[in-house]
């Protein structure tokens, strides 16, 4: 998948000039694309490969949570087409605050906020799992710490 391009280097003729490359196959066309400019030293390179380690790392970790989220909310039977005020039904049966907060964050932005406008606007936030998720709910992430 990743190629080493060298090139030549005109500057300087006996040192090396390397881009790190990635191999595309498109409807039989094979070529090399460069992700990193041409480097010619060492130090530049790793550098640039380890920005691309870390880029992947970061997509790793959004597909992970991608994941976790998917899997939690088809154990709690969450639909992302369900409405606010379903969801909370689901969300306010759970017993553990632990698990409550990590099942609220493990939906989407957009409908989290929507659910926390319908607690905070239509439940009494003063009892029961309403009055843990205003204690809990931070409005700037719409998260629950």
């Amino acid at each position: 998948m990743f190629e080493l391009i060298l090139q030549e280097n005109k500057e300087k003729k006996n040192q090396p000039r390397v881009s790190l490359g990635l191999r595309l196959k498109v409807s039989g066309y094979e070529t090399v694309c460069p992700v990193t400019g041409a480097i010619d030293d060492f130090r530049t390179f790793e550098a640039e490969v380890e920005s691309i380690q870390g880029q992947l790392d970061r997509i790793k970790t959004e597909v992970k949570d991608l994941f976790e989220r998917s899997s939690t909310q088809g154990k709690l039977g969450l639909d992302p087409h369900m409405a606010p005020g379903e969801i909370w039904a689901i969300l306010s049966g759970i017993k553990e605050d632990d698990e409550f907060s990590q099942s609220f964050n493990s939906l989407d932005e957009v409908k989290r906020r929507e659910v926390a406008e319908h607690v905070l606007t239509q439940c009494n936030i003063f009892s029961g799992k309403a009055a843990v998720f205003s204690s809990r709910y931070d409005e700037a992430t719409a998260m629950m710490t």
